[in-house]
C-alpha cells in the first residue's frame, strides 16, 4: 500500500529514471580556465588602452592641480590683505573662494565619471573580442565550461585545462 508520504517520491523516482539513461550517453563534461589578469597584462591591445587612459588621467591630474594652485593662491593673497579690506569685500572673496573650491569638486567629480566611462569605452571592445575568442575555442574543442581563474578556488589540472595562452595566440592572430 502506498502511503501520503510516498506518494511524491513516486513521480520523482519516475522522472529520474527517464533522465539517467539519457545522462550516460550524454558527452563528458569539458572544463577550461582562463586567467583574465594575464591577458589583461599580456595583450597589446590592454596595455595600448591602458597607455591611453593614463595620458587622460595625467591631463586630468594636471588640471586638478593647477585649479588646486589657483585656489591656494587665492586664499594666501586673501589672507595677506583681509586686514585692509572692507567687511564686504572681505566678505566678497571669502565667497570667491568658497565658490571655486566648489566648482573645483565638481570638475573633480566629473573628471573621475569621464575618466571611468573613457576606461569602459577602451576596454568594452578589448573583452568583447576575448569573449570571441573564448566562445570560439569552446566550439572548437568542445568546452562545456570556460571559468576566469581568478573565480576558482580549486582546479584540477588533470581535468580543467588552462586555455590563457590559446587565448593570447589567438588574439595575437587578429592583431596581425
Amino acid at each position: 500500500m502506498i502511503g501520503r508520504s510516498n506518494i511524491g517520491f513516486i513521480p520523482f523516482m519516475v522522472v529520474l529514471l527517464l533522465i539517467v539513461p539519457g545522462l550516460s550517453s550524454a558527452q563528458p563534461v569539458k572544463i577550461g580556465y582562463i586567467d583574465l589578469e594575464r591577458i589583461r597584462q599580456s595583450y597589446q591591445g590592454f596595455r595600448d588602452a591602458e597607455s591611453e587612459f593614463q595620458k587622460a588621467a595625467k591631463a586630468v591630474q594636471d588640471q586638478v592641480q593647477t585649479r588646486q594652485q589657483q585656489v591656494e593662491l587665492m586664499k594666501q593673497q586673501h589672507e595677506a590683505r583681509k586686514t585692509m579690506l572692507t567687511p564686504e569685500r572681505r566678505q566678497q572673496e571669502e565667497g570667491n573662494i568658497v565658490r571655486e573650491e566648489q566648482d573645483l569638486l565638481q570638475f573633480i567629480q566629473s573628471s573621475q565619471m569621464e575618466l571611468a566611462q573613457q576606461e569602459a569605452d577602451l576596454t568594452r571592445p578589448l573583452q568583447e573580442t576575448i569573449f570571441t575568442v573564448v566562445q570560439m575555442i569552446a566550439k572548437e574543442e568542445n568546452y562545456t565550461y570556460i571559468l576566469d581563474a581568478s573565480t576558482l578556488v580549486y582546479v584540477d589540472p588533470l581535468k580543467a585545462q588552462d586555455l590563457t595562452s590559446r587565448v593570447l595566440e589567438e588574439l595575437e592572430k587578429e592583431v596581425n
